[in-house]
């Protein structure tokens, strides 16, 4: 009985949730197809005066008034109301299309069980009615609300679902929040799973995990504990592939991905446990490495596992990551309860923060010294990759009382949930963060990531002397 307890499962997509977005899908395109036709159909009754309700009736017999007697033809100066500027409009345009929390899933229905307790109590965040005011304000308001609002995808499904708004209200968007949350899956409703303590530092003890209950199939069919964890992450990014536009005919040109301009991605990894899930496949180093490899200026991780197969894993997300992009990890931002809403949990500082591929061993200048003083430092090197464009230099930063190109700058979050930055120097050869008043200790001089030593020590040593 011990040993089904503590089996690990195998990551896989489950055919259930699969069939169930299969059904889904079309519907959403024939309701569409439905809305279209209905609103041509509409347009024609309009220009040959019938009317299809009574609101609709109303609205042709205002219209068939001369315009000098309609309140719509006189302007706010005639009507004895005050008339603002248009840059008044617009500010009161933006602040009415702002949200100060994040859009949840945009364009697409609402998992309730992928929201928190606060989240389904909001309501409307935004005054999107402004947008119906008139033409101009509609055109307006379209592009401050898509540009001037964060957005979090909580199922892959959402992130295809957005390539249905169009392009150019997708391409400025640069920062988007990925909610992955593990589900798990069993053909045994007798066992039992539990999430470690260690999930979270304000878990004083094992959590029930919620675990999905599969009809037993045949034999040949592999059964047992199931994930969607590492797959669904690969769901996550596949979902950021170029959509298919009919208007692109440029057969030698790759069409643009659906968001473009994508340049800081955050990952909220929720139930991801340390024991339970297998290490990731090839599809999700292909598509890490490979597919969307290079991309990145920045990514931030939230609950990845410590154990082994979370270890792999950052590496692998790390190819995300242009040269000297920047890699953040912190503790999990939110628990999924059995049978309960999502829960939030604190976090403050990051756990880990590293610049990836800084080094580059064209820089023999800089670097000669600490060859010739510790020779076997040298096998610890991340080099460039070289083949794409390195993540753009953060300007404005403070003098380092290091080599000037010993060292990179970037502006890091105080905390994890914190939109406010500081200027953190990291060691370009290493990529570690390091700090003016670094102690020569066996905790600062060894790497956290691998347990090897780097040349942050004897940068110290080198700057001093």
């Amino acid at each position: 009985m011990a040993s089904d307890v503590d089996q690990q499962a195998w990551e896989c997509r489950d055919k259930d949730d699969q069939a169930r977005t299969a059904y889904n899908s079309p519907l959403r395109s024939t309701n569409r197809l439905l809305a279209e036709e209905n609103m041509r159909l509409k347009k024609l009754l309009r220009e040959n005066g019938i009317a299809w309700s009574p609101v609709a009736q109303a609205h042709i017999n205002s219209s068939r008034s001369t315009k000098r007697h309609t309140r719509s033809s006189m302007t706010s100066k005639d009507l004895g109301r005050p008339q603002f500027p248009m840059e008044i409009i617009l500010k009161i345009l933006k602040f009415a299309l702002t949200s100060q929390y994040p859009i949840i899933d945009p364009l697409s229905f609402l998992t309730s069980a992928n929201l928190t307790d606060k989240e389904k109590s909001r309501g409307n965040q935004v005054a999107i009615h402004f947008l119906a005011t008139c033409k101009a304000l509609r055109v307006e308001g379209l592009r401050i609300f898509w540009t001037s609002n964060d957005f979090v995808f909580t199922t892959p499904q959402a992130v295809r679902q957005f390539a249905e708004l169009d392009s150019r209200y997708r391409t400025p968007i640069s920062h988007v929040t990925f909610r992955v949350i593990a589900k798990y899956y069993d053909d045994s409703p007798n066992r039992k799973h539990s999430l470690e303590s260690t999930y979270h530092h304000s878990m004083s003890r094992q959590s029930k995990l919620k675990v999905h209950v599969r009809p037993r199939e045949t034999p040949l069919v592999r059964g047992g504990l199931r994930s969607y964890a590492w797959t669904q992450i690969v769901d996550f990014l596949t979902g950021l592939r170029a959509p298919y536009d009919p208007k692109m005919h440029h057969k030698e040109v790759p069409r643009p991905k659906l968001l473009p301009s994508l340049s800081s991605l955050r990952l909220d990894l929720v139930n991801f446990s340390d024991s339970l899930l297998p290490f990731s496949g090839s599809e999700f180093h292909d598509a890490t490495s490979h597919e969307f490899g290079c991309s990145l200026n920045e990514i931030q991780i939230t609950g990845m596992p410590a154990a082994a197969s979370g270890l792999k894993a950052a590496a692998e997300l790390s190819g995300l990551l242009k040269d000297e992009g920047l890699y953040l990890e912190g503790d999990a931002a939110f628990h999924a309860v059995c049978n309960r809403s999502l829960r939030s949990l604190p976090g403050d500082e990051w756990n880990l923060s590293r610049v990836v591929r800084a080094y580059d061993e064209d820089d023999e200048d800089i670097w000669s010294d600490l060859e010739s003083q510790e020779d076997f430092f040298m096998h610890h090197n991340h080099t460039k990759i070289g083949m794409m464009p390195a993540a753009p230099p953060e300007h404005g930063h403070p003098k380092s009382t290091r080599h000037e190109d010993s060292v990179i700058w970037k502006r890091v979050p105080i905390s994890r949930d914190s939109k406010v930055r500081d200027w953190v120097q990291f060691c370009r050869y290493g990529g570690q963060e390091v700090k003016d008043h670094q102690s020569t200790s066996d905790e600062d001089v060894y790497c956290p990531n691998c347990g090897e030593m780097h040349p942050a020590s004897v940068l110290s040593d080198s700057d001093e002397d």
